[in-house]
């Protein structure tokens, strides 16, 4: 083994060292461009679901508009019949004091935002957990009952 083989495995080695240092560099920018791409994909999905959160909160608000203006009519006409028979009468109180209920309930949806009314619910929960359920419970019969005869009058032609 002269210096001619002592060159060539010399020259072997740089070549694998060299070849290593290149491997490593690859690797690193590798990892940087991957650590970029999964931090613009984070990015983009919170992006996104700030969106749809956004949207979501503008659709719940807009019909919890609706809602509060069809309480308000709704009490105007409670008010109006409370007024029609005996003043002082058993109906005409009953009326009267439905609409200040239903004209209340408007007025809370109108003035108070989703994200407000929804604390106040969890709040409710925490406090009255049995109420609560029990007052779930009867708007799921409700909505359940409301949606059977919703369903009904499309199937007999009479919906929209």
């Amino acid at each position: 083994m002269t210096t001619n083989t002592k060159t060539l495995k010399e020259n072997l080695q740089d070549g694998a060292d060299a070849t290593l240092k290149a491997a490593a560099h690859v690797a690193d920018v590798a990892n940087g461009t991957m650590r970029h791409l999964a931090s613009d994909a984070a990015a983009q999905a919170a992006d996104t679901a700030a969106a749809l959160r956004d949207s979501a909160v503008e659709r719940l608000d807009d019909a919890r508009d609706a809602l509060s203006e069809s309480g308000d009519r709704l009490a105007e006409t409670l008010r109006r019949a409370a007024e029609e028979p005996v003043t002082g009468s058993m109906q005409a109180r009953v009326l009267s004091a439905v609409a200040g209920g239903v004209s209340s309930a408007a007025h809370t949806l109108h003035d108070r935002s989703v994200s407000e009314m929804a604390a106040d619910l969890r709040a409710l929960a925490r406090r009255h957990p049995g109420a609560f359920a029990a007052g779930a419970a009867v708007a799921g019969f409700a909505l359940a009952r409301f949606l059977r005869a919703s369903a009904g009058s499309h199937k007999n032609g009479h919906g929209s």
